[in-house]
């Protein structure tokens, strides 16, 4: 059990909810003022719809060193966004759990835990650890940039993917299905102390993003570049200073 004090949960998530809901703002104006879509199935939700997330598992800073985790809280270590935990529904037949925070816990966290605390020759890779690290890399991608990634093509393709667990779609460039992993690091020391502060390093580069994830490497497509300004007063303005918003959900 984590020693730090942590932030009043509560809090955290009142305040991930006004971030949220003014970067959707920023891009869909006249977005209703009670409501969020939801970043992984993009269905509207209500506050008392969504939970907090730890986007690298509670199970898996659980098991980091026992210095770690009296020194650095637990949600500094493992980053944190909101997931929605009202029922998916699909082609009118409710699937068992929580929403997409569920659907998370079911489908990815076990991998992901596994994947941050073993040797790499240990592991058994498979196809669903490949993809559970492509989901929460898209949510950590999310965590920096928003909602700009997640209304774009690629936005579109990674909310798809996080729905398929067990193998990549045909869609997903060659070089985001591979990772690249080094043995997880076990101490802390001031050389180390970045490893676990910051558990997310994004680089943009061209059309992907390099991300590291504690000793994973790995890319995610992006259609656009999310850190270009967007042009908001202008009525006409290049392509890549406008947002194409794209909509399209996969759960009712």
């Amino acid at each position: 059990m984590d020693t730090v004090t942590e932030i009043s949960l509560p809090n955290v998530k009142e305040i991930l909810w006004q971030q949220m809901h003014d970067d959707i703002r920023s891009f869909i104006p006249h977005f209703p003022d009670n409501e969020l879509m939801c970043p992984a199935c993009l269905r509207h939700v209500t506050f008392e719809q969504v939970s907090l997330e730890h986007i690298i598992p509670k199970q898996s800073v659980a098991l980091d060193p026992v210095e770690v985790r009296e020194a650095i809280t637990r949600n500094q270590r493992s980053g944190l966004t909101l997931l929605c935990r009202k029922p998916l529904v699909l082609k009118g037949k409710p699937i068992p759990g929580s929403g997409c925070n569920g659907w998370k816990g079911t489908h990815f966290d076990k991998s992901v835990r596994e994947l941050l605390h073993s040797e790499p020759h240990t592991i058994n890779f498979n196809s669903r650890h490949q993809v559970s690290m492509f989901a929460v890399g898209y949510l950590a991608l999310f965590s920096r940039y928003g909602y700009r990634v997640t209304l774009t093509p690629s936005g579109l393709l990674m909310r798809r993917q996080f729905f398929s667990p067990n193998s990549f779609l045909k869609a997903v460039p060659n070089k985001c299905q591979m990772i690249l992993s080094g043995a997880p690091v076990t101490q802390l020391d001031e050389k180390s102390k970045n490893y676990w502060l910051d558990p997310f390093k994004i680089t943009l580069e061209g059309g992907s993003a390099c991300v590291v994830i504690r000793s994973m490497v790995f890319y995610l497509p992006l259609s656009e570049d999310p850190t270009i300004p967007l042009a908001r007063v202008l009525h006409y303005v290049p392509r890549r200073y406008r947002l194409c918003r794209n909509l399209e959900t996969i759960f009712e």
